[in-house]
């Protein structure tokens, strides 16, 4: 199990854009990913549940996966979300 906390710096926050690349980076993966926020835990592999924590700026969100590859899905997502990016 790989786990990390990353603040989000994107000024708006996690829409559309910033989800479908976690979504994509979290399928890097072959076994679980999940974003938690606030004590909510959802899979990172649904783009639904990913808007669906809401994380706004200067959130802190936790990232975390298990299985083949599961370190560099942490990081991928985590690069986005360490980006400030306002797309």
């Amino acid at each position: 199990m790989v786990e990390k906390a990353y603040v989000v710096m994107n000024p708006t926050g996690i829409h559309a854009r910033p989800a479908k690349k976690i979504v994509e980076a979290a399928k890097i993966c072959e076994g679980t990913v999940y974003l938690e926020k606030g004590g909510r835990k959802v899979s990172a592999k649904s783009l639904v549940n990913v808007l669906s924590i809401g994380a706004k700026h200067n959130d802190t969100v936790t990232v975390s996966a298990e299985g083949e590859k599961a370190e560099a899905a942490v990081d991928a997502i985590g690069a986005v979300l360490a980006t400030a990016e306002a797309e």
